[in-house]
């Protein structure tokens, strides 16, 4: 395990085990991501869909993911814990200089005002909170949404919800899995004790 990589050996099996566990991987591993999306205001230059497809994309963190449930399988409403966690977003350019562009980032999702714990513990990845600043430790930063030119807005909320890769591609966990065989190489003994460095 190294950083965002985990690299293991199977051996004494065959390539449809090895196939299987990177099937299991992407496809049943649950995870949470958003998605549901409603936007109130968008007067940038993507389309409401888009700026959807984006949120959805955007990976989150947290050590709860197993004490969530399914949306399917619970009675609590889409924003209320175990079902979801609500986000809200709202940024606007309000800059005083024409033409400057300001990002908009995956640190401006905030939890709603009702959020619980558990909720606040689901964050995008490289989250840093308003207020501190980023850390420099070689983490890349927030992931860009959208860019704004001046006087435009994007203001939403979003749902994220528990699931797996097999439902959509949003849920599934990793950027790349592979198996390659790895070569078992033997040397002769006799014949390299023959051999001249020349």
């Amino acid at each position: 395990l190294e950083g965002d990589t985990l690299e293991f050996l199977l051996s004494d099996t065959d390539p449809s085990m090895a196939n299987s566990l990177r099937r299991v991987m992407m496809a049943e591993v649950p995870t949470i991501a958003i998605d549901l999306v409603e936007i109130e205001v968008n007067t940038s230059v993507l389309n409401d869909e888009f700026i959807a497809h984006r949120l959805g994309l955007i990976p989150l963190v947290s050590t709860m993911v197993d004490k969530m449930e399914y949306s399917r399988d619970t009675e609590a409403e889409d924003d209320e814990w175990p079902a979801g966690v609500k986000f809200e977003l709202h940024v606007r350019n309000d800059s005083a200089v024409e033409g400057e562009k300001i990002e908009v980032t995956s640190n401006d999702l905030l939890h709603a005002l009702n959020s619980s714990p558990e909720q606040r513990n689901v964050v995008p990845i490289n989250y840093t909170p308003r207020g501190q600043s980023a850390t420099q430790d070689g983490r890349a930063g927030p992931i860009v949404i959208a860019r704004l030119a001046r006087y435009q807005e994007i203001k939403l909320t979003c749902i994220a919800r528990k699931g797996i890769g097999k439902d959509h591609a949003k849920w599934n966990p990793t950027a790349t899995v592979v198996f390659m065989y790895e070569p078992e190489i033997k040397l002769n003994q006799s014949i390299l004790n023959t051999m001249t460095l020349e």
